[in-house]
């Protein structure tokens, strides 16, 4: 197995593994439908995530409550899976992964291998073009927003809100709870980190 594949898939996936007690063969079905909906599209609105719910409801399933973290670690997985040349990451060793380090049952660890390794050429391609033509941020403006309620729970809840400016006209607004907001804090820190180690090895010196 690739070795840049395990070590993204523990860095950006292991956190979401508590999660995975939530996650039944029916939920996963329907984050593969969301994840490659993303994946096809250039967009992904709080809609699409919205009928998925309502799909499981219909269905007589439950909701888990960590239905956004379990969407998002699936799309994570296929993302990074993607990024990999084909035929690196193997059937086997995939699934392997997907039980042994994050924790998947065998039938769910089933479910996701035979999409990625089934559909990849599909998944690829439309990966490649939609990453290509998503849109670039122009600008961002942040607030915090504390609702004025009757008890002091509420106020100890604020919330952060992100409104960003995109170059092809569009403007775009996330609501993140506190917790949320300093992962993702935390995560920008941690990429920054990085890309500076980076620019600091010698080879890349040279241009």
């Amino acid at each position: 197995m690739s070795l840049n594949f395990r070590y993204h898939v523990l860095k950006s996936v292991k956190p979401y593994t508590i999660y995975i007690p939530q996650l039944s063969k029916s939920t996963l079905r329907v984050l593969i439908q969301v994840s490659v909906h993303y994946i096809e599209t250039k967009k992904s609105s709080p809609d699409v995530l919205e009928l998925a719910i309502n799909k499981l409801k219909n269905a007589g399933h439950e909701v888990p409550k960590n239905f956004c973290e379990l969407f998002t670690m699936v799309l994570l997985i296929m993302q990074i899976y993607l990024r990999c040349p084909k035929g690196v990451v193997k059937e086997q060793e995939l699934r392997q992964c997907l039980i042994d380090d994050l924790c998947f049952t065998d039938a769910c660890a089933d479910d996701l291998t035979k999409v990625l390794i089934n559909h990849r050429t599909t998944l690829s391609r439309n990966f490649a073009e939609t990453k290509m033509e998503r849109p670039k941020m122009l600008d961002m403006q942040w607030r915090i927003n504390i609702s004025l309620g009757s008890t002091m729970a509420q106020l100890d809840k604020p919330t952060i809100v992100l409104h960003f400016k995109l170059n092809n006209g569009e403007h775009r607004t996330l609501e993140l709870p506190l917790s949320m907001f300093q992962r993702l804090r935390f995560n920008v820190a941690t990429m920054l980190s990085e890309l500076q180690s980076l620019q600091n090895r010698p080879v890349l010196k040279q241009f």
